[in-house]
């Protein structure tokens, strides 16, 4: 998923009008247990659509490091979902990981309104593996046409990209080597096998299927705590790409799979 996917929404937009909109910073800060958070930054009060988002994080390939599953928290998880745009990719001797929202309904529905120079935050994502430096970058590979990774933002179906703060800083994450939520095969033409894991204390665990059009079209609730492998059976479903997520007190974690 890239900027072009949102040319339908923009178009869309494109035919209501609107107030002076904000310009987007976008940040990456340590939130201390092992995990990267993603914050956003608008310079002026906002409270519409927040349409579209494309930014990359970079770190050195040679650390061995991994991001594992996004996580979100409502209402933000709601009005603007992030998912991985393709899988880690080496080059240059960096590893990058694009990320991508895509968003359809106002901040003001969810009794939202972001403030001039507040920070919003959008993500977090464990590093797992190993010890790195990571940024949001815009650099060659961002760049380039085949990746189309910069950061970007769209608000209200506009360009409102504003910068990447503290970009000369970086931040430095020890990951911890653990297991999250995965399924496989992916892709599959059959059983999709998922691999949670859920903390003792969690008092809910849901997971639920959501098609392309973002329509739920399945919904489990998950009994077991701590390494639960739990078999799915997609008969019922069409081919396609699905968001798999799973939402455990209010925290959501996203993996996207492809039933052929």
């Amino acid at each position: 998923m890239t900027r072009s996917l949102f040319a339908a929404m923009a178009i869309f937009l494109s035919t209501i009008t609107w107030a002076q909109l904000p310009l987007v910073d976008i940040t990456l800060a340590d939130n201390g247990a092992g995990e990267l958070e993603v914050r956003v930054r608008p310079d002026g009060d906002f409270d519409e659509f927040f349409a579209s988002i494309v930014f990359t994080i970079r770190w050195d390939a040679a650390s061995g490091a991994n991001l594992d599953q996004i996580t979100q928290v409502a209402p933000v998880s709601v009005y603007m979902p992030i998912i991985k745009s393709g899988p880690e990719t080496d080059a240059g001797g960096y590893r990058y990981q694009i990320f991508a929202g895509f968003g359809t309904n106002a901040l003001s529905a969810f009794g939202e309104n972001w403030t001039a120079g507040n920070e919003v935050v959008l993500m977090t994502i464990p590093v797992v593996n190993g010890t790195s430096l990571f940024e949001i970058v815009n650099d060659n590979w961002t760049g380039d046409v085949n990746n189309n990774g910069d950061y970007y933002v769209s608000l209200n179906g506009q360009d409102q990209t504003g910068v990447i703060y503290e970009l000369n800083t970086g931040i430095r994450v020890e990951g911890a080597l653990g297991a999250g939520f995965s399924a496989h095969p992916n892709p599959s033409a059959g059983p999709v096998v998922l691999e949670l894991n859920i903390p003792s204390d969690v008092r809910s665990a849901l997971v639920e299927w959501h098609d392309a059009s973002g329509r739920m079209v399945r919904a489990d609730r998950i009994t077991g705590r701590g390494a639960v492998r739990f078999p799915v059976d997609v008969t019922g479903l069409e081919r396609g790409t699905y968001m798999v997520r799973l939402t455990t007190d209010g925290k959501m974690t996203t993996e996207r799979v492809v039933l052929r």
